[in-house]
């Protein structure tokens, strides 16, 4: 009587038991079919507005070409075309992400030196770099089948995030960690501000403000509208990787990671080096 009783009190725990998993893949379903329109909605959102933003830029422009408008009429045409401009560049990284999110991979390709690669990217932010009082240096090498110009484009956001938080006569650094699984790491670090604990694993969200973030601490190194990490982050999904933060009195090392690549030589170039500059020591990060 008392195992029949227990094979009873068993079988009910096993149909509560799959009748809570069963709800629980009910919820993940729907909070996936929410996401999917979310997704949909922006990317169409973002595609409508292409086309006015563009016809409106265009008639700024030709009117700013117009050789009798007085200066102030000027000035506020020339101050609404940059307006213009920055929401062209808020649609199309809407319409990427939206891509990304929804399944999008990278179209991958050789590259030979990740480290050349970076080294591009750091003369095109030459100018930012050397007013903040920085100077930055490439460390390490790696080469892969990788998609360059989404390379290009999170490895950007990163070194403008750098510089913008970076404190003045220190060293910004590009790393490139290649290892034989195939696995790269790509980051960048600066001495500046401590990012708190709490507010890492939000970094790489949308159109996350220092203010949702919380807290009074200095403002995390967000893009100039809330999704330069954002990219960074789609860019390492989109390659089979993932983003990765790590903040502390040394220094704020923000990166993500890829498949498809192979460690290389050595590699370090300097970039307006400092005479008094002091590298600090990197920080052990997880796998």
């Amino acid at each position: 009587m008392t195992v029949l009783s227990s094979l009873r009190s068993a079988g009910g725990l096993l149909r509560a038991l799959r009748q809570r998993v069963d709800q629980l893949t009910a919820m993940l379903e729907r909070q996936r079919r929410t996401q999917a329109q979310v997704e949909a909605f922006s990317a169409n959102v973002a595609h409508e507005l292409r086309t006015p933003l563009a016809t409106l830029i265009t008639g700024t422009e030709v009117t700013l070409r117009e050789l009798d408008l007085p200066p102030e009429a000027r000035d506020r045409l020339g101050a609404n075309l940059e307006e213009l401009r920055r929401m062209q560049g808020i649609v199309g990284d809407m319409l990427f992400l939206s891509r990304a999110y929804g399944g999008q991979r990278a179209r991958r390709q050789r590259v030979d030196s990740l480290a050349a690669l970076a080294a591009e990217v750091a003369e095109y932010h030459d100018a930012a770099v050397e007013e903040a009082g920085l100077s930055l240096r490439v460390d390490g090498e790696a080469a892969g089948d990788f998609d360059a110009a989404l390379l290009k484009r999170a490895l950007s956001n990163l070194i403008a995030n750098a510089t913008r938080y970076g404190s003045a006569g220190s060293v910004l650094r590009v790393g490139i960690d290649g290892h034989r699984s195939g696995r790269v790491r790509l980051w960048v670090a600066n001495t500046g501000p401590v990012i708190p604990a709490q507010r890492l694993p939000r970094l790489f969200d949308r159109f996350m403000s220092s203010e949702a973030a919380g807290g009074d601490e200095p403002a995390a190194p967000l893009g100039h509208y809330g999704v330069g990490l954002s990219i960074v982050d789609a860019v390492a999904r989109m390659h089979g990787g993932a983003p990765f933060a790590h903040s502390d009195e040394r220094e704020t090392r923000i990166g993500f990671t890829l498949s498809g690549g192979m460690s290389g030589r050595a590699y370090t170039a300097r970039r307006s080096q400092p005479s008094a500059a002091t590298l600090p020591a990197p920080p052990t990060l997880p796998p």
